[in-house]
């Protein structure tokens, strides 16, 4: 596999998690990754929201992942991108829905697309959909 696209769309911390960890380990294992944050996963990159730590819908295993202080899904995807090739996009009609502008947000994104741009980078490689 040479190129992974990533789409995250839920709010549930341990999708983000989960995901995020995935992204970050096929970026350092040498796979081109690209990250599109949309719907209800954009708020969770609002930085407010991630500095009061105001995760919503937590399990079981967020609340330990919490509780052991591991890396959060922003921190693994910061890493992914120092350490490897992984590109982050925020979902341009998201921020809109949710009024946000890029300054409000965790500063882990390259840059701000819509799905259509998305789709044309995600083409030829596989697609994950959390």
């Amino acid at each position: 596999m040479d190129k992974l696209s990533i789409i995250l769309a839920s709010d549930e911390f341990e999708r983000l998690q989960a995901a995020s960890m995935m992204a970050s380990v096929a970026s350092v294992s040498g796979i081109d990754v690209n990250v599109f944050v949309t719907m209800g996963a954009m708020a969770c990159f609002v930085k407010e929201r991630v500095e009061r730590k105001d995760f919503i819908k937590v399990g079981e295993v967020g609340r330990a992942v919490l509780l052991k202080k591991a890396p959060l899904y922003f921190d693994l995807l910061s890493q992914g991108r120092m350490m490897g090739s992984m590109k982050v996009y925020a979902c341009s009609l998201a921020l809109d829905l949710i009024e946000k502008k890029m300054d409000q947000l965790v500063p882990i994104f390259d840059e701000v697309a819509g799905v259509s741009t998305f789709l044309g980078i995600a083409e030829g490689g596989q697609v994950l959909f959390v």
